[in-house]
């Protein structure tokens, strides 16, 4: 690891250090453990049916969007951690439409998840995450790119939102 890169690990919150996956992944288990404390009202029969296969196609389409992103990083041989520094600027694929599409992937299937295990206080605590997402790792990568890249990440922020 270079020195560069050393150094800019070492500054990076530890929000971002942990990676947002985790985050999720700690919010929907606590989620689970609220669902089993403090049951909250389930569908029945068909709509529960209905929701549980709304929510693993959704889970499904996200994979295949991060799994798209992946690809992209490592055709450009950067990395996809927020916490090391970036060689390349990715801008095509999903990254036309969104800043941050690994981020749309990660809720999406946090949601359909949500629905395909029937974890409605999933839902309800999803703005923990997206709060970590919003005020701490999606500023701390904005101005590592902005640093790294200048012009042509500026550029690119003026062309494509943040999420949608």
């Amino acid at each position: 690891m270079t020195d560069r890169v050393a150094a800019g690990h070492a500054r990076a919150p530890w929000l971002v250090r942990t990676t947002s996956p985790l985050h999720f992944l700690a919010v929907f288990a606590l989620a689970a453990l609220l669902q089993r404390a403090l049951s909250l009202p389930l569908p029945q029969a068909v709509p529960l049916l209905v929701m549980q296969w709304a929510g693993s196609l959704l889970a499904a389409a996200a994979l295949l969007l991060a799994l798209a992103c992946f690809a992209l990083f490592a055709l450009r041989r950067t990395t996809i951690l927020p916490s090391h520094q970036p060689s390349t600027l990715v801008v095509r694929g999903p990254y036309r439409l969104s800043r941050n599409p690994m981020y749309v992937s990660l809720v999406l299937s946090y949601i359909g998840l949500a629905g395909y295990l029937v974890v409605p206080w999933a839902l309800l605590l999803l703005p923990l995450p997206l709060m970590a997402l919003q005020r701490v790792l999606i500023p701390f990568e904005e101005a590592r790119l902005r640093r790294e890249f200048d012009g042509a990440y500026s550029l690119y922020c003026t062309r494509v939102r943040r999420w949608l």
